[in-house]
């Protein structure tokens, strides 16, 4: 019981000094939990006679934990984390509360079974979760595991339509599916969703997906080598950045990305097959999308690579009434870098251009510079290179994408 009186007199504590000093919020709750979280370390050797055993499944035990104690500090080394048959509605592992605050030291890791083909969901929060604070988190999923299993379900970090979830200095390697997403779910958009310093690698589907959010905020975003090289094992679309609506339920909302960097991402880089499931089947009213990333690099010298950097293609949209449908993508300040000594592949940082629709989105791309092989190129230099010249005149004369 003194455990938790004393939890509620840091929670108001907490909230005054949030208030006073709104602007470093971030670090006032990773201070606070590092001083006031329970250690968990004690709990999980309890289970095996004083000792932390390989392979051992702690998921169950730590979601357990989490239940009863919102404010928790992990060990410094590597715990077994399988699928916890007890949450029925989604294969996953570590299920997140409201109110939870979870700290990762350097040396901590979460890690599937080494019999694991396919990983669930290794962190799941849900629709009815609200005020998460997670940082320092590092999950390795099943691809690092013989015979593993692509699959077009599971994440590292699943959110499905909750609000207030802050994610720092996150790490998520070998999904084999993919690495974060952040969805809607029965109608209902993830909310107030801030990311700071993920590094996300070789996930087999899609790095980062967003298939619906209002006020999203993510920085300092590292996403390299997603997808599959055997075509066996091949789950499409093995995309970087995916924007992928459900239906027309699906909003995008203040969604921004600042200081983006991705590397030979074996399909497209960042990809919106033009909302294609908003325009097809909208029943559902206005509609007014907001998406931004400023400082974008992508660097491409893997000659396995194939898809474009920046794909806008679904087909043509004149044929569908996109009245209610409008706003913005744009992207400022990008560095495309194509070095596969591949002469098709070098050329293709757009997919899409040569498409016609009638209203909709429109995409901007600002101060775009363009290296291939060593050389760089922009608007004031692009009729050096009769490819870029022509990929950047089709941009501009359709109604879809303006470089500028």
């Amino acid at each position: 019981m003194k455990r938790y009186s004393l939890y509620a007199c840091f929670v108001l504590t907490l909230f005054t000094i949030l208030d006073t000093y709104g602007a470093d919020k971030q670090q006032v709750i990773r201070d606070s939990t590092i001083k006031y979280g329970v250690e968990i370390e004690p709990f999980l050797k309890s289970l095996n006679n004083g000792k932390i055993v390989e392979g051992f499944n702690y998921s169950p035990h730590i979601n357990k934990f989490l239940k009863e104690n919102k404010y928790v500090k992990f060990p410094p080394y590597a715990l077994t984390i399988g699928i916890d048959d007890s949450f029925k509605s989604y294969r996953s592992h570590l299920v997140v509360n409201s109110g939870n605050r979870l700290y990762f030291p350097k040396g901590s890791e979460l890690v599937c079974p080494t019999d694991m083909k396919t990983n669930g969901y290794m962190v799941f929060v849900s629709w009815a979760v609200s005020d998460v604070f997670i940082d320092g988190i590092n999950l390795r999923g099943s691809k690092v595991n013989a015979d593993y299993k692509p699959s077009p379900y599971g994440a590292g970090i699943a959110m499905y339509a909750p609000t207030k979830v802050t994610v720092l200095n996150a790490t998520i390697t070998k999904n084999s599916g993919d690495g974060l997403t952040v969805r809607t779910h029965w109608n209902k958009q993830s909310k107030n969703i801030v990311i700071n310093k993920a590094t996300i690698v070789n996930a087999s589907r899609v790095g980062m997906l967003i298939t619906g959010i209002e006020n999203g905020d993510f920085r300092n975003i590292y996403i390299e080598g997603t997808g599959e090289k055997d075509q066996s094992k091949v789950v499409k679309p093995q995309t970087a950045l995916s924007f992928e609506p459900n239906d027309c339920t699906s909003k995008y909302i203040n969604c921004k990305f600042t200081n983006l960097e991705t590397k030979n991402n074996l399909g497209p880089v960042v990809a919106t097959t033009n909302f294609y499931a908003i325009y097809t089947k909208n029943t559902c009213g206005p509609n007014n999308i907001s998406i931004s990333i400023n400082n974008w690099k992508d660097l491409n010298d893997d000659p396995a690579c194939y898809g474009a950097s920046f794909d806008v293609a679904s087909g043509s949209m004149e044929k569908y009434d996109t009245k209610d449908i409008n706003g913005t993508f744009t992207i400022n300040n990008a560095t495309i870098i194509r070095d596969t000594k591949k002469e098709k592949y070098d050329y293709y940082f757009l997919h899409g251009h040569e498409e016609a629709r009638k209203g909709g989105v429109k995409y901007t791309l600002s101060n775009l510079k363009f290296v291939r092989q060593g050389k760089a190129f922009g608007l004031k230099n692009k009729s050096g290179d009769k490819a870029i010249n022509r990929t950047i005149d089709l941009a501009n004369k359709s109604n879809k994408l303006s470089i500028n």
